[in-house]
């Protein structure tokens, strides 16, 4: 066994474990309307479950709705009636040799207000500064919501569940009886450490008392903040001492999680922090109990994942993104092997699906969210009819994965030598080399899969005619935008895709024009490269459509340089000496110096090669930027479905 520790089997209480993977609650909102768990729900967590990990831990479900406002298709267990479609969840878990708890959750002051009025919370403190405010619950109120939770935990087990965990991270209301900075108590659930710890321990004590000794209740809670410039906000000492509480109340594993309400990044991070950042964390917790203690450390392979167990950071690993990615990560790890596996590019595309309350989705997995209605198992109706796919991005590449396993012979055509696309130029700015791991497994595929692939090749529709195919996949991306304004022709001018590809070599002052997601990581690698830098933005704000979060970061990193930021200005005209941009507020002309002007405004279909296709076959597909500009998931999920139903 390559990974023996990953694959020795543990124990949470009485309960034994497979393994030491554990898939750790993250809301996807897949629930039905009325929060019950439909075939959607269920198919999700079952994917998980037959893809080999150990432990799932259903994602945040209510336990009140009248005094916690749900979110849109969160789940439930706030009454009887849901239990009977959790019993068909658990079977269906069970079924594959996994065991599954249930996280129970309450938003708390992060609650919208209720028909009731004000959500209930520790204190009138709102979730973030000019927010609303919270009731400040009384003691017989403190009484009322634990027994909800108890009574969820109750169900819980009758609906065939191997225990149950607390959600008393992430600014929940756990949470905010925890925290200093929330909870201005002076009876005995506020003050010390161990008064605003007491909801929890209360809460352990009655779900033993009334679900017995041998259902495991786990509780998840924030090791570290990592917010040490916020008044009142706890620090690993904190969440060291809190970890030997629980543990005295009877907690059977604690899941260590991290960050707040004003440092979300510290639970869910952008690709650019690097895995095990915060495992200093969890180790201190799990030197100071003797319980068992889960914890995710942005762990995006199984060599990573067997490390932190060697390391003794944790006696249990979170696959969180790494199994909403690949479900299949442990067996393909059972397996060693690690290339075969999609490993998640922090890219928080499930995130900012989330944000939006909407049911999240994935850049690397099309299926996620789908389990339910696209069978991991393709038609075998392709009898060795011949195809081709003319592009080798993650559309095309795809596509040929897709096509190939419903048995068509697929010929992929890539006119550069490589294959991958726009994911060879998303690779090379700060911290996405994960964007490469991906290319090189979506490669790995195809190779296995036995598809014939040309590269430094982009054929006619003569050459492809004379293969006789029975139809052909376009997915020869897009192009740049370039603007029609004087000056643009001049040899200084070039691309965003150029810099980054290394094709143009940029030194001294550089302007660019255009700042999203391409526009920022090229701003970045210039600054990172001793450039004076400068950017023009039409719109009002730079990264307009890109994840807020995602925007924050590379932002904070592009600050530092102190570039010049030029919002709501139009591109007029380029000299040789520089831009004349337009200022859209006042209508006056700005003059910036530059050596070289890097343009990245985008990029349109390459229309005229997709037409051409069109008219010469009866069968043909276009996916990805081909036929609509747009980032990795989507390119994926078109190339995914399209090639799914083609030729059916």
């Amino acid at each position: 066994m390559k990974y023996p520790k990953l694959f020795s089997p543990g124990k949470i209480g009485s309960l034994r474990l497979k393994n030491r993977a554990v898939m750790p609650p993250m809301q996807v909102l897949y629930g039905e309307n009325d929060g019950h768990p439909g075939l959607r729900t269920i198919a999700y967590y079952e994917e998980r479950a037959k893809g080999g990990v150990g432990l799932i831990i259903v994602e945040a479900t209510a336990v009140d709705d009248i005094n916690n406002t749900l979110w849109d298709h969160q789940l439930s267990l706030t009454a009887n009636r849901y239990r009977t479609d959790w019993m068909l969840l658990t079977e269906a878990v069970h079924a594959h040799d996994c065991r599954v708890f249930i996280q129970l959750h309450h938003y708390g002051a992060k609650s919208a207000p209720t028909p009731s009025g004000a959500p209930w919370a520790p204190s009138e403190i709102p979730a973030l500064p000019g927010g609303k405010p919270g009731h400040a619950m009384t003691v017989e109120e403190i009484k009322v919501e634990q027994q909800r939770f108890i009574d969820a935990a109750v169900r819980a087990k009758q609906s065939g569940f191997d225990g149950v965990e607390l959600a008393g991270t992430h600014g929940y209301l756990l949470h905010q009886f925890l925290s200093p900075y929330y909870n201005n108590r002076t009876d005995e659930y506020g003050g010390s450490t161990e008064n605003r710890c007491r909801f929890y321990t209360e809460m352990i004590e009655g779900i033993h008392t009334a679900c017995g000794r041998d259902f495991p209740v786990s509780v998840r809670f924030p090791g570290d903040e990592f917010t040490p410039d916020i008044p009142g906000t706890l620090t690993v000492s904190d969440g060291v001492e809190i970890a030997k509480i629980l543990e005295s109340a009877g907690a059977d594993c604690l899941n260590v999680s991290n960050g707040n309400n004003f440092n979300a990044n510290a639970n869910c991070e952008p690709y650019s922090y690097v895995s095990g950042w915060k495992k200093h964390v969890a180790k201190a917790v799990h030197d100071a109990v003797s319980i068992p203690v889960l914890a995710t450390n942005t762990i995006k392979s199984p060599e990573f994942a067997e490390q932190m167990l060697e390391e003794g950071v944790s006696d249990f690993v979170c696959l969180g993104r790494a199994l909403i990615a690949d479900p299949m990560f442990m067996n393909k790890a059972s397996r060693g092997d690690s290339l075969g596996i999609r490993k998640c590019l922090g890219c928080m595309f499930c995130r900012e699906q989330l944000y939006s309350q909407m049911p999240i989705r994935c850049a690397l997995n099309p299926r996620t969210g789908f389990e339910f209605a696209e069978s991991a198992l393709l038609p075998k109706d392709g009898e060795g009819r011949p195809v081709a796919v003319i592009g080798g991005g993650p559309a095309g590449m795809e596509a040929a994965v897709v096509l190939r396993a419903r048995g068509f012979a697929v010929t992929l055509f890539e006119k550069e030598e490589q294959l991958a696309g726009s994911m060879n130029l998303a690779d090379k700015s700060y911290h996405k080399e994960k964007i490469s791991f991906a290319a090189q497994t979506m490669q790995e595929e195809l190779r296995r899969l036995g598809v014939n692939v040309v590269t430094g090749c982009q054929p006619s529709v003569d050459e492809v005619k004379a293969m006789n195919p029975a139809g052909v996949v376009v997915a020869c991306g897009a192009k740049p935008i370039i603007p029609d304004v004087p000056g643009v022709s001049l040899p200084h001018v070039v691309t965003s895709h150029d810099v980054i590809s290394g094709r143009a070599q940029v030194s001294g002052k550089a302007v660019v024009v255009g700042s999203g997601m391409t526009g920022l990581e090229c701003t970045e690698g210039l600054c990172m490269s001793g450039c004076e830098v400068s950017i023009v933005e039409m719109l009002p704000n730079v990264g307009a459509g890109m994840f807020s979060v995602i925007v924050a970061d590379m932002m904070e990193r592009i600050r530092s340089y102190h570039p010049g930021i030029y919002t709501s200005h139009k591109l007029k005209a380029i000299t040789e000496q520089g831009v004349l941009a337009e200022d859209l507020s006042t209508g006056e002309d700005l003059f910036l110096p530059a050596d070289t002007v890097v343009l990245s405004l985008g990029v349109k279909p390459d229309t005229e090669t997709a037409e051409a296709f069109r008219q010469a076959f009866d069968h043909v597909i276009v996916v990805g930027d081909n036929e609509k500009s747009g980032r990795i998931p989507h390119a994926i999920r078109d190339g995914y479905s399209k090639a799914r139903n083609f030729l059916v």
